[in-house]
């Protein structure tokens, strides 16, 4: 599954740990980041090579609706106030990608997001032990892997008549049909 991890860019070194620690539970539980950004922003800012204050917005934006749109799900550290952390997780929500907020303990809720309840899970948590539970459980719950998935499907009148008959004629759903033959159809060609 892919996993877009967003956290606040400011000050990394003051956080790197928590930051890592979250994109190494991510991919110890067999996921992959839509956009593996932190060890490179960490190497940027404390080799000099680039200050915060120089970030370009306009590719970060970009790249930061890119991997949304890519993810399956959005995880997001807002312990570190942003309002860039905070607008993706309104976006994502806004995409109807499940997410999980993540803040430390005795870090008050601190982004503009934090008065959306519908489509985002909030976790506070106190140690590693804590924040891989909470994650290896949300990923575990949204795994589109092992869900069946839904979608809605728009048809025309004569299409919708077949699907009738044949449910009648066959006992089946009509999903059941459509089912059977679009993986008769995939298994067809070579993918």
């Amino acid at each position: 599954m892919l996993v877009h991890f967003v956290g606040s860019r400011y000050e990394i070194s003051k956080h790197i740990d928590h930051l890592r620690n979250i994109t190494t539970i991510i991919h110890e539980e067999g996921h992959d980041l839509a956009d593996d950004w932190v060890d490179i922003e960490y190497g940027q800012q404390t080799s000099g090579a680039r200050r915060f204050e120089d970030t370009d917005w306009s590719v970060l934006y970009k790249d930061s609706v890119e991997a949304i749109n890519k993810a399956d799900v959005v995880i997001a550290e807002t312990s570190t106030p942003s309002f860039s952390v905070g607008y993706q997780v309104a976006l994502a929500v806004n995409m109807k990608k499940p997410t999980l907020v993540l803040n430390r303990e005795g870090v008050e809720k601190s982004f503009f997001a934090s008065g959306i309840e519908v489509g985002i899970e909030y976790r506070k948590y106190s140690d590693e032990v804590q924040l891989r539970k909470y994650i290896a459980r949300f990923l575990d719950e949204n795994n589109i892997r092992v869900k069946d998935m839904r979608f809605n499907f728009f048809i025309d009148r004569s299409i919708y008549n077949y699907l009738r008959w044949a449910s009648l004629k066959t006992g089946k759903t009509k999903a059941e049909i459509l089912r059977k033959l679009i993986k008769a159809e995939i298994e067809k060609k070579d993918y």
